[in-house]
């Protein structure tokens, strides 16, 4: 056996959540297809106030865009004002429109049946690559190293810490996490933990330039197709998600994609229905979605030592600081203090009852 190193803590995978983790922990160590949306749920000065506390100033490069929410059917508006309320009371300054205010936003988009909106200004995009390269300097700082080429055969755990065996030899860890994304189901599986996270393909297409239409648009929903869009260099951004799609960790783009929005687009977003896509800006990345479409942060019975932090379907980014928080105190306490885990538990799969997350871009 090659001992490789040893180490407190040993980061798998996943750069931007095992990056947080480093931060936070101090010890240790995909991205691709990024859409970079911020919704103020997850709130982008939830980064400046890490910078405060740490020091550190992060390139976010945030557009405050807003996100606009929009449906024409009763069950959708119901759903929409549910997570309206939800959302007020919880802080977030989000407003519910009427069908003629939400045309004052976006007066290109099809009012026929329009019932409702909801709209949150402080939404808006942040850069993916920017914020991973901000947090691995961060990271590097405090002494943490990236292991890069380097496959995870397997993971014992045992009651003292944890051995991984690479490719690259051996880490001897007192714990491990496993921050894989989309390949966090695989890695679990080599610890003999079922973890039911399944990789997705997600397609994006940009069009050709557009004239006569806003510089900077919201990034807009249409909650009744799936169907999102928003201004990107010129032409507009198109994004769904379709519930169907088998999984697969195959990231080429799918040109069957085109023919799913063109079902869909003329719903609220005629004017795209013409456009030219540009095929060198169609492009796919993978979502790790759980049954429930929630994440899990948890250390298993079986496998306490091995931390879960995956699943997090399209959100990692935007929840990338609170799970490094909740992982590192898992470590550092054996419970997490800042946040009630009980909803990301792994064990809710094989339970009755649950939330299960139904606005999934």
């Amino acid at each position: 056996m090659h001992l490789l190193r040893s180490t407190a803590t040993a980061l798998l995978a996943g750069m931007l959540l095992a990056c947080a983790a480093a931060q936070a922990d101090e010890d240790g160590f995909y991205l691709g297809g990024a859409l970079g949306g911020a919704q103020q749920n997850y709130d982008a000065t939830t980064f400046d106030a890490h910078g405060s506390q740490t020091g550190y100033k992060f390139e976010l490069g945030f557009r405050p865009i807003g996100y606009l929410f929009m449906t024409g059917t009763e069950s959708g508006e119901t759903a929409l004002r549910d997570a309206h309320d939800l959302q007020r009371s919880l802080g977030v300054d989000v407003d519910w429109l009427s069908p003629a205010e939400v045309m004052d936003l976006a007066p290109y988009v099809n009012r026929d049946g329009l019932r409702a909106g909801t709209f949150c200004a402080g939404d808006g995009l942040i850069d993916p690559h920017g914020v991973v390269s901000s947090l691995w300097g961060e990271a590097k700082r405090l002494g943490a190293r990236l292991l890069a080429d380097t496959e995870v055969l397997e993971v014992t755990s045992s009651s003292t810490g944890v051995v991984v065996r690479t490719t690259n030899g051996d880490i001897l860890s007192e714990y491990a996490v496993n921050a894989a994304g989309p390949y966090a189901g695989e890695l679990a599986g080599r610890a003999g933990i079922d973890l039911p996270i399944t990789p997705r393909r997600r397609n994006l297409v940009c069009t050709e330039g557009f004239a006569g239409m806003p510089e900077v648009t919201p990034m807009c929903v249409d909650s009744d197709t799936g169907v999102l869009t928003r201004r990107e260099g010129g032409g507009f951004l198109i994004g769904y998600s379709d519930a169907h799609d088998p999984p697969s960790f195959d990231t080429t783009f799918d040109p069957a994609f085109l023919d799913a929005i063109a079902e869909r687009i003329g719903n609220r977003f005629s004017f795209l229905a013409n456009l030219p896509i540009n095929a060198r800006k169609c492009w796919a990345g993978l979502y790790p979605e759980t049954p429930d479409h929630h994440a899990i942060i948890d250390a298993p019975a079986q496998a306490p030592r091995f931390i879960q932090c995956a699943g997090f379907g399209g959100h990692g980014i935007m929840h990338s600081l609170a799970a490094g928080q909740a992982v590192t105190e898992l470590i550092r306490d054996g419970h997490c203090n800042t946040f009630d885990l009980h909803p990301l538990r792994l064990t809710r799969f094989t339970e009755t009852g649950g939330a299960v997350e139904t606005a999934v871009l």
